[in-house]
């Protein structure tokens, strides 16, 4: 996917916006998705068993990071860990109940959006061997 700008005109004043746009020979078919951990460990763990199960082509782990945030009406501050995962659209109704279930937070975050990506790439995504 590109990141494209456009002229687009409403009420006679012209604007310019952004617009995601798939390359030509790019799909639209792999997933990739974000949460965070409260340690390293847990981070490690959490993408073990995506990666055991066959749920994920990858999953990078990166921290600590600081993330600031409301619970339970209170500003928190906390160290956590980020990972990035991608995956299979055809995956994402197992690897969602996966990662709830064995996530150490009471809510997680599960953020996860489509992508756009070489027909290599996706390939290898579909089919990580």
């Amino acid at each position: 996917m590109v990141l494209v700008k456009k002229w687009v005109k409403v009420h006679n004043v012209f604007f310019m916006i952004n617009c995601n746009e798939f390359l030509p020979d790019s799909k639209p078919d792999i997933g990739i998705g974000q949460t965070t951990c409260s340690s390293q460990k847990d981070a490690n763990l959490l993408a073990q068993v995506l990666l055991d199960k066959n749920l994920v082509a990858c999953v990078q782990i990166e921290g600590p990071i600081l993330s600031k945030y409301i619970w339970k009406s209170n500003a928190e501050e906390s160290e956590e860990w980020k990972l990035t995962i991608k995956f299979s659209n055809n995956n994402i109704s197992s690897l969602t109940e996966t990662l709830i279930r064995k996530h150490p937070y009471e809510n997680p975050e599960w953020v996860y959006w489509k992508a756009g990506s070489t027909a290599e790439y996706t390939n290898w995504v579909e089919n990580p061997k």
